[in-house]
């Protein structure tokens, strides 16, 4: 079977748990469709179970794209002296970083070695932009935030990067005729005020609030459509 799953944010626990509902095993597929990491406590070791497990497939989000560009800066010593001697344009990005749940992704670093932190930035530079799937007749087009500049004829590798990353479709955004674009990113509550995967006639939005205390996470199987929930 083939799974999708979103913006995990750090609950290393509801990962896990979510593994277990649908009985994960080296016969499927999981697809993570970005923002493992941030807010929650856990995104580093997610991320490192991910690593190890040849049939999960991650996205790039914009947690991760960020976190990405700070990297190679803090690579060989995540310490106070190293932080204290940014200039002001890595201040201004390691700003931004921890204003969006950050900090607790750069605490996890800093107990790791080097070599564990070159492993980590070396499988954010392997994720993929977007994936495309089929499977029991449905086709469909995997992004972390839907596409924003959408055009139906547009090939996906015309898209710039911020398309793919920090996209904020609404209720009555439309994409493509023949298959549903399936994203994270913006949570359903904002949308149809409730924490449950929105479908709608072209695209699936399956950001279900994992990080808040009252959200959950949700995963669609592709091969029947069926929804998991933890």
């Amino acid at each position: 079977m083939i799974y999708v799953i979103s913006d995990l944010h750090g609950r290393f626990d509801r990962y896990q748990q979510m593994l277990e509902v649908i009985k994960f095993t080296l016969d499927d597929t999981l697809y993570v469709l970005g923002d493992v990491i941030d807010r929650g406590p856990d995104g580093i070791k997610i991320l490192q179970d991910m690593m190890f497990r040849p049939n999960i497939f991650p996205l790039l989000g914009n947690h991760e794209f960020t976190a990405a560009i700070c990297l190679p800066w803090l690579m060989q010593e995540v310490t106070d002296q190293s932080l204290n001697a940014l200039d002001g344009t890595q201040i201004a990005a390691l700003s931004e970083w921890i204003a969006n749940g950050g900090g607790v992704t750069l605490r996890s670093l800093k107990g790791l070695a080097t070599e564990e932190r070159e492993e980590i930035l070396e499988y954010f530079r392997e994720m993929e932009l977007f994936a495309e799937v089929e499977t029991n007749g449905r086709s469909f087009v995997l992004t972390h935030s839907g596409l924003s500049n959408f055009s139906p004829g547009r090939p996906l590798s015309d898209y710039n990067l911020e398309d793919f990353l920090f996209c904020r479709p609404g209720m009555d955004t439309v994409y493509f005729p023949d298959k549903f674009l399936i994203f994270g990113h913006t949570p359903t509550r904002y949308l149809s005020g409730q924490d449950k995967i929105l479908r709608q006639k072209t695209w699936i939005d399956i950001d279900c609030g994992c990080a808040a205390p009252s959200g959950r996470l949700g995963c669609l199987c592709l091969d029947t459509m069926e929804e998991f929930y933890t």
